[in-house]
């Protein structure tokens, strides 16, 4: 079970409030615990109508806010606490769309033979898919090209 300093949790919180208020964005901070890839992580989703904004194209601002948290924080406090911020769900489904991707391929791979080019993505994503079919024993994944169009290639593992 993952221990966290409640106190650093509020701090996170609270921080997260005055930038969004500094930026003219209304909304609440929730957080959870969530499991991923065998660990659990702390997530604080933020609840706001201003979504679209927050996100950004293919989850930028989304990045760059949570970049700029987890700076300020590291500021306020010694002890380094492993935090995810989401908006309105948006990580989660994404992580769910992408499962759903690697499930697919997984199945073309299988019934066609053929390797299956998944379309560029970021790092984090690739990770995901890499992870959720790293126990196919039947199944390879590699990553391949040069950022921003580094690809995720599912093949049969024997080769094929």
């Amino acid at each position: 079970m993952l221990e966290i300093n409640n106190e650093i949790v509020v701090s996170v919180k609270e921080i997260i409030s005055e930038t969004l208020i500094k930026m003219g964005i209304t909304g609440q901070v929730f957080e959870r615990l969530e499991e991923q890839e065998g660990r659990e992580v702390l997530i604080l989703n933020i609840k706001t109508d201003d979504a679209n904004l927050m996100i950004g194209q293919a989850g930028d601002n989304l990045l760059a806010f949570q970049h700029l948290i987890r700076l300020l924080s590291r500021k306020k406090s010694e002890e380094v606490t492993l935090f995810i911020i989401d908006v309105n769900d948006y990580r989660k489904e994404k992580v769910e769309r992408l499962r759903s991707l690697a499930r697919s391929a997984a199945l073309k791979v299988r019934r066609t033979g053929e390797k299956e080019v998944l379309l560029p993505m970021p790092a984090y994503e690739r990770r995901i898919i890499h992870t959720f079919l790293a126990d196919e024993k039947d199944l390879l994944t590699v990553s391949y090209g040069e950022e921003p169009e580094r690809k995720v290639v599912v093949k049969l593992a024997d080769g094929k």
